[in-house]
């Protein structure tokens, strides 16, 4: 397998605290990888690192053989990047923008923007300016600006922040399609991120402190719900084990199974238990500490 993105021991302090913390992961070609984490953890900051956007105080990063610190024009051209939200001319049409983006390039034809186009799905909608557009389809053309140059990698960050389950589900499907296209995404929808990503990375003060490989066997523990019809008396009898005032627990089955009959003993009607999602058990394993009951961020 070739390594399209290597990140080594990248630390960046800002305004006297270290932000990233001796970083290190590989993205291979091809590759579809998240980027999860709380709140806070660092993942916004080490993107744009990674684009350019913020220097770093050491470390190294190869995109492909170009370093970036050493090779900066060369990395940067094999990279597409949506950092935040779209930067766009709001008075300009969507076509206009992509144009003003493709001089920024060389080579780039206007069959190459039509060819992105179709890509995220907005070829009825360049006539249009920018303002006009919904949520989705800025984000969708923040996608297009960013595959200008048609790049081996592409960065983003948050892409589907603020959208609707709808609108989540197109860019999630228009980023399972670029077959052969190297990404890296940051999000908090850890639901579409299982689903999307071949692995996914997890960040938790300044640290990856977790490599989630999609062929990885399913930990032991589960993340599951109660539904019952008293919730003060069932939380009164599950306080050792629940995480939240919704009566959720991550542990073995067995300790699931127990809790369910201590419920049904005490004349709690338990009228359904839920397997939260798969991604949201990893997650809580890694920023959650079931013996002090504190977040561990």
């Amino acid at each position: 397998m070739i390594k399209a993105v290597s990140v080594r021991n990248i630390s960046k302090t800002i305004n006297g605290k270290k932000i990233l913390d001796d970083i290190n992961f590989d993205v291979y070609e091809g590759e579809i990888v998240g980027l999860v984490g709380p709140n806070g953890a660092g993942k916004s900051t080490l993107l744009k690192v990674m684009t350019g956007l913020y220097s770093y105080d050491s470390g190294e990063i190869y995109y492909y053989n170009y370093n970036l610190k050493n090779d900066f024009e060369k990395a940067m051209s094999i990279i597409g990047s949506l950092i935040e939200y779209p930067d766009l001319y709001y008075n300009l049409s969507g076509r206009k923008n992509l144009e003003i983006f493709k001089k920024m390039f060389k080579n780039v034809s206007d069959e190459t923007i039509n060819e992105i186009v179709k890509i995220v799905e907005m070829e009825k909608y360049l006539g249009k300016k920018f303002k006009t557009y919904s949520l989705g389809m800025k984000e969708r053309l923040g996608i297009a600006s960013a595959l200008i140059n048609k790049p081996k990698i592409l960065i983003l960050d948050e892409p589907t922040n603020g959208l609707d389950p709808m609108g989540v589900k197109k860019i999630m499907g228009i980023l399972k399609n670029m077959k052969g296209t190297t990404i890296l995404i940051s999000s908090h929808m850890l639901g579409e991120i299982d689903e999307l990503c071949d692995k996914v990375i997890f960040i938790n003060g300044g640290r990856v402190v977790n490599i989630k490989n999609k062929e990885d066997e399913s930990k032991n523990k589960k993340h599951v719900s109660f539904v019952v019809d008293d919730y003060a008396k069932a939380k009164i009898l599950m306080n050792r084990y629940i995480v939240n005032d919704e009566l959720e627990v991550y542990e073995k089955d067995e300790i699931i199974s127990k809790l369910n009959k201590e419920l049904i003993f005490n004349n709690i009607n338990v009228y359904r238990i839920y397997e939260k999602n798969s991604l949201e058990n990893e997650f809580f394993d890694i920023i959650y500490d079931k013996f002090d009951k504190k977040w561990a961020f």
